[in-house]
């Protein structure tokens, strides 16, 4: 692809790209995605970072986000694509349908809502985990009943911060409620000390749930 029919945008802050062909793409801060100018020929997008998809279905037409010496085979879907380090990559696919692709070993991996693959390209190994009881919907990740251990996992990664917990009986706590895509850590830890009655202190740069 030469530079002069390619379309980059990087992400500086939390926001909501739109494609030609009305894909939206929620991208995180340092985020990057890149495609042709004849995208709508050619539905392929190329990731550097954490991002966000809700693909359009367009009749006899694909759609490919390309990551890390893989790629992703879309059918009309919403899904999330993490890249924290050089060599592993996460996709969590909310609704709808999606295969991830290992060209270089001819490996396919049909994905399932509510699922997480992590594909290591290191090894070209990957592994699925289900997740439960998260939605997508325009800009928010809905939680249902989840538990508070996952909830701090996932707030922990989303923020790329630590929470610890103390003296919590974390096996019978949930949580119910939304998180935006571009909320504040201080808004989405008031959330969860209000909705689950706990207290929270800030040491260094942790905090501690309690």
């Amino acid at each position: 692809m030469g530079g002069e029919k390619n379309i980059k945008i990087i992400a500086e802050k939390n926001q909501l790209y739109v494609l030609p062909d009305s894909t939206k793409v929620w991208m995180q801060p340092g985020s990057s995605i890149r495609y042709a100018k004849a995208f709508m020929q050619d539905r392929r997008v190329w990731l550097e970072g954490n991002s966000l998809f809700e693909v359009q279905k367009h009749k006899g037409s694909t759609f490919q986000v390309y990551i890390n010496d893989a790629f992703i085979e879309v059918k009309g879907t919403c899904f999330l694509v993490k890249q924290e380090d050089a060599y592993c990559s996460e996709v969590t696919l909310f609704e709808g349908e999606i295969e991830f692709n290992i060209p270089s070993t001819c490996q396919k991996t049909a994905m399932l809502p509510l699922q997480k693959l992590t594909y290591n390209s290191m090894d070209s190994q990957t592994q699925i985990d289900n997740i439960a009881n998260i939605s997508w919907e325009n800009g928010r990740y809905n939680l249902k009943d989840v538990p508070l251990d996952q909830l701090i996992q996932i707030v922990s990664r989303m923020y790329h911060t630590d929470i610890l917990m103390e003296g919590v009986h974390r096996d019978e706590v949930s949580f119910s409620g939304s998180i935006h895509y571009n909320e504040s850590l201080d808004n989405v830890l008031n959330k969860i000390r209000f909705s689950l009655n706990l207290n929270i202190r800030k040491v260094d740069d942790r905090f501690i749930l309690y």
